[in-house]
């Protein structure tokens, strides 16, 4: 998202960032104790104003900050920056097989709530929603701040730096009644995140896309609606700690190939 040549504004990003979702949030936080949201009206609009205020917090940060250095003049730039791909093809058949791999995770770890025909009809509103509702935190979490950081430190550091700091970002989310996240334990949720930001560092580092980060965080959402995520709502457990321990293995693998592979094209 960010031109190499120039200094990456770290800390303005995470401060934009924070602050646009805390501020959103707590906006939401005090909204709700004067019980004027509630039902199936109240649910969507709450899901809508977060989606668009909460979820986009990193994107506005990020379309904030390169139009403040110049580097895009409008919308559109930015756009075109998420939607930059080396290799079309390479990049759908590399995202095909991580979202293939991470519902046979889901799928072992967890029980499905509803009907498998009714699941294949809605997979792609579900998948739509999951943009809305995570998907676009992206372009900032792995598409700025993982490759900001992967010059300063090793991948694997990096990786979790952004995964503890990516669960730490959703803490206010805990104190909104009417989205259920309170059910979720905080500790195995944040060792969930760095499991996933291992995955979706490896994912960019193969495609550098941004949009097939998006769309793979939209996955993960959309599949956490219709299995029971019994790992996450639960203290820390095997199954957690061995899927995450996979995760990072295998991801650091994916980036070591790939730094082998880049270096050994250099003359």
């Amino acid at each position: 998202m960010w031109n190499d040549k120039t200094k990456k504004p770290i800390w303005s990003f995470l401060a934009l960032t924070f602050i646009i979702a805390w501020v959103c949030e707590g906006i939401l936080i005090v909204v709700e104790q004067f019980g004027i949201i509630y039902g199936v009206t109240g649910f969507i609009a709450v899901t809508m104003y977060r989606g668009i205020t909460v979820a986009f917090a990193p994107a506005w940060a990020m379309l904030i900050l390169l139009k403040k250095h110049g580097q895009i003049r409008g919308v559109r730039e930015f756009l075109l920056r998420i939607f930059k791909t080396e290799n079309t093809f390479k990049t759908i058949i590399v995202a095909a097989v991580f979202f293939i791999g991470y519902f046979f995770i889901v799928m072992l770890t967890g029980q499905f709530l509803g009907n498998t025909w009714l699941f294949a009809l809605t997979a792609i509103p579900w998948l739509i929603a999951g943009i809305i509702g995570g998907g676009m935190e992206e372009p900032g979490w792995r598409g700025f701040l993982q490759p900001a950081l992967d010059e300063k430190f090793p991948f694997a550091l990096s990786a979790l730096i952004v995964g503890i700091i990516w669960a730490v970002w959703h803490i206010p989310g805990w104190f909104v009644q009417s989205i259920g996240q309170s059910y979720v334990n905080f500790f195995s949720f944040t060792i969930y995140c760095i499991g996933l930001s291992f995955v979706m560092a490896a994912l960019y580092k193969l495609t550098k896309n941004v949009f097939a980060i998006v769309l793979f965080h939209s996955w993960t959402n959309a599949i956490g609606s219709v299995f029971s995520m019994d790992i996450i709502l639960n203290p820390p457990g095997f199954a957690l700690i061995a899927v995450c321990a996979i995760q990072i293995v295998v991801s650091i693998a994916i980036y070591m190939f790939v730094d082998k592979k880049r270096n050994d094209q250099i003359p």
